[in-house]
């Protein structure tokens, strides 16, 4: 075979080159079977060679087609000019299976085919192919099923299925191990393994000249857990509490295990409404009481505000030496202007006149605003005024006041009572009757407090009477506070004045309210000790 292509080297290059392919005639076929063929610079020698190669490729499995010479199929160069190459008709390959269904050849033998790898590269068969090589080590059990006397194999469970592996323990580090492998790693970085493998041999060295033994971490003894006293918990009653109402005899004898007879329970108990049982406190002791704040003098409230003004003031002083904030300007005015400038003010009079007075004009301007944005809204004032005069709206507290006249008949004074009483937003009622009149109001603190100086103090009872009637006989008019205290809602929604001619019809308005004993409390008051 190697010595094929030094046949073409052989032939003139002048005839390859140049001389187009001839067709074959008949006395050339004729020589071609005979012996060998008359082609220049084509010997005996060579057209041995060649049907030793023919037959060498034979031997190695490659097919000979019997349809052109054997010359014409081994020579890889330019073909002689007589010889043209036919087209190799292309064969389709055929199948041919045996009654097994096993592929064959001409001649009846078995085709083995290889078979193919798996070449799937989808996600699920490289998992799978993962999870075919990773091998599981199952853990040690702590403790084997069979011999567990509360194992019950009935269960399904498999014992050879994980249960419990071994619990993880702590591997404490002995002191200066990091350090050591520290050393030894730097050791190697500046002279060698040599170096590193001495200065752990005279470490080794070193450990056992130790006159005492190395102390194990993992063998220190851990001290014994402090186990708390629980509380002891209450006894198991015989009846619960919770049905003892629905049982008859109160006890639990006359149910079994079967069921209870329906005579036993209380029916009555037994409604369509949930009923919750009561209350209990949590067995806690209970929080100790806020602290108190510290009440203090007037003379000690006035020594921390000075001193909160110190520490403002000091505080300000300290961020403008930082420079922090800008120092204020200095306070200059006409009286101390020679003092202040000194020999500036001599040059420039009339300059620095204008100045001052500019700044302090603009002092001036500055406190007027300040007092502008302090100042109070409309609404805050009056926000504020009825803050003041009126208690909180929240509180729980109502006070009611009732008050025995003897005569309300002067219009002035009646007048007073109403309007003052309305002004202080008090809800009540002034029923006036025949020989008696009985104020009721209830309000607020404040309000309560103020309404009871007009009734007592303010208002001259008896001046008023006599400027109507002189009459010597009658007794002399006066407002006494019949009784005083606090109750859980009002009874009235406003403050009115009733004028009835009997005393049923009087003790009538405040029997609607829900408060006649106000009337028969009043009625029945005598001021007389």
């Amino acid at each position: 075979m190697k010595k094929i292509p030094l046949l073409n080297k052989g032939v003139d290059s002048s005839t390859e080159r140049s001389t187009p392919p001839q067709p074959v005639s008949a006395s050339a076929q004729a020589s071609l079977v005979g012996g060998v063929p008359h082609i220049a610079g084509l010997t005996a020698p060579k057209f041995e060679a060649v049907k030793r190669a023919q037959e060498l490729a034979a031997k190695m499995g490659f097919r000979q087609d019997p349809e052109f010479a054997p010359l014409i199929n081994m020579f890889p160069g330019q073909l002689p000019p007589d010889v043209i190459v036919q087209p190799k008709p292309a064969k389709a390959p055929v199948l041919r299976l045996d009654a097994l269904g096993r592929e064959v050849d001409e001649h009846g033998n078995v085709v083995n085919i290889p078979k193919l790898n798996n070449l799937s590269t989808l996600k699920v068969n490289i998992n799978k192919q993962k999870k075919d090589a990773f091998q599981i080590l199952k853990p040690e059990l702590e403790v084997d099923p069979d011999k567990n006397p509360h194992f019950d194999p009935r269960m399904g469970i498999d014992k050879t299925k994980l249960l419990r592996p071994k619990k993880m323990t702590f591997q404490f580090v002995e002191e200066g191990k990091w350090s050591k492998e520290a050393e030894i790693v730097k050791l190697k970085s500046q002279f060698g393994e040599a170096q590193a493998r001495e200065f752990k041999a005279k470490q080794a060295q070193l450990a056992k000249a130790k006159a005492e033994p190395d102390i194990n971490p993992n063998l220190i003894e851990v001290s014994e857990r402090i186990i708390t006293k629980e509380k002891p918990k209450d006894p198991i009653p015989d009846v619960e509490w919770w049905d003892v109402p629905l049982l008859e005899s109160g006890t639990y004898g006359n149910i079994t295990e079967g069921g209870f007879a329906e005579d036993i329970l209380k029916k009555e108990k037994i409604t369509l409404y949930v009923e919750h049982p009561r209350p209990i406190e949590p067995p806690a002791e209970p929080a100790p009481p806020p602290p108190q704040p510290l009440k203090l003098t007037q003379k000690e409230r006035k020594k921390l505000r000075t001193q909160r003004r110190l520490a403002t003031e000091k505080n300000r002083q300290e961020m403008i030496r930082q420079g922090l904030l800008e120092p204020p300007k200095p306070k200059v005015k006409m009286s101390n202007l020679m003092r202040v400038l000194g020999s500036e003010a001599v040059q420039d009079p009339t300059r620095l006149e204008i100045e001052i007075r500019s700044a302090a004009a603009e002092r001036e301007q500055a406190h007027v605003d300040r007092n502008i944005a302090r100042k109070l809204t409309p609404a805050e004032r009056r926000e504020k005024k009825e803050r003041k005069l009126f208690d909180d709206n929240n509180t729980l507290e109502t006070i009611v006041s009732v008050y025995k006249i003897n005569e309300l008949s002067h219009l002035q004074t009646r007048f007073k009572v109403d309007v003052n009483a309305q002004e202080n937003r008090l809800s009540g009622c002034a029923v006036i009757s025949e020989g008696i009149c009985v104020v009721v109001v209830e309000g607020g603190g404040k309000s309560i407090k103020r309404y009871q100086k007009l009734m007592l103090k303010r208002i001259n009872w008896a001046a008023a009477l006599e400027e109507e009637d002189q009459d010597d006989d009658k007794p002399k008019n006066k407002c006494v506070l019949v009784w005083q205290g606090s109750v859980a809602k009002h009874s009235f929604h406003r403050f009115l004045v009733h004028e009835c001619r009997t005393e049923n019809a009087a003790r009538k308005v405040f029997s609607d309210a829900g408060v006649g004993h106000y009337w028969d409390l009043a009625v029945n008051f005598s001021d007389e000790v």
